[in-house]
């Protein structure tokens, strides 16, 4: 029964990280989870310095949220979301035409493989992605790779360790209709959380990739946690 569950819960998580699930099913994510984590990209928006003609580039943009509220306070820069979900950059695409933003692009790219030169970027920022990648410390060795030396990397991810009690008030704040109370808690907790990275284990992986001085710290707003690092 225990090997049966294991067995489940990676079938899940191959679900959960599945581009095809991505391109048919993203529009779902965009709608649940944004208003839930809006204060983080906010508090990103205020901490993260962009100097007129920077470049910063998003990895893991999805509808292009964090990137257009960067782009809209940074008229003078330019910003570059990539996504590997085709369908993903598309919703970015229409998403910045209706916000008439156009200091910044979308692009299907994979974070593993980037298509951009060495130290091509002043900054980057990723939220809510790396626990897709199939290979984080090559996806985070690529984004140090095309941050320029000095230039920081933002990143934050849903955290493994947060407490039941808050994993479940955090559930209540986005019900799935026809998804019984528990039966979300336990995805949340084994596929989504349980499947994800710690405080420590999120630092510890930009260090082995190269980033020095690591900074690291809980999110306020969202049982999330956050990684500022520099190249």
């Amino acid at each position: 029964m225990k090997d049966s569950g294991h067995g489940v819960i990676r079938l899940l998580t191959g679900m959960r990280d599945a581009r095809l699930v991505w391109d048919t099913l993203g529009f779902l994510y965009n709608q649940r989870i944004y208003p839930l984590i809006a204060g983080l990209y906010e508090s990103i928006a205020e901490e993260l310095k962009v100097q007129d003609g920077a470049r910063i580039l998003e990895a893991g943009a999805g509808r292009g949220y964090l990137s257009l509220l960067l782009a809209s306070r940074n008229p003078k820069a330019r910003f570059t979301g990539i996504d590997f979900s085709r369908m993903q950059v598309r919703r970015a695409e229409r998403y910045r035409l209706q916000k008439k933003i156009f200091n910044c692009s979308f692009q299907q790219n994979d974070v593993q493989s980037l298509p951009f030169p060495e130290a091509a970027f002043d900054a980057a920022v990723s939220v809510g992605s790396i626990k897709h990648w199939s290979d984080s410390r090559r996806g985070l060795s690529e984004l140090r790779r095309v941050i320029k030396p000095g230039g920081c990397l933002m990143i934050a991810e849903t955290n493994r360790k947060t407490p039941d009690d808050e994993l479940r008030e955090f559930g209540k704040r986005f019900p799935v209709p026809f998804v019984p109370r528990g039966l979300l808690f336990w995805g949340l907790r084994r596929v989504v959380f349980g499947q994800s990275l710690s405080e420590d284990q999120l630092a510890d992986a930009a260090g082995r990739a190269g980033f020095y001085p690591v900074e690291r710290r809980p999110v306020t707003t969202c049982p999330y946690v956050m990684v500022k690092a520099w190249k």
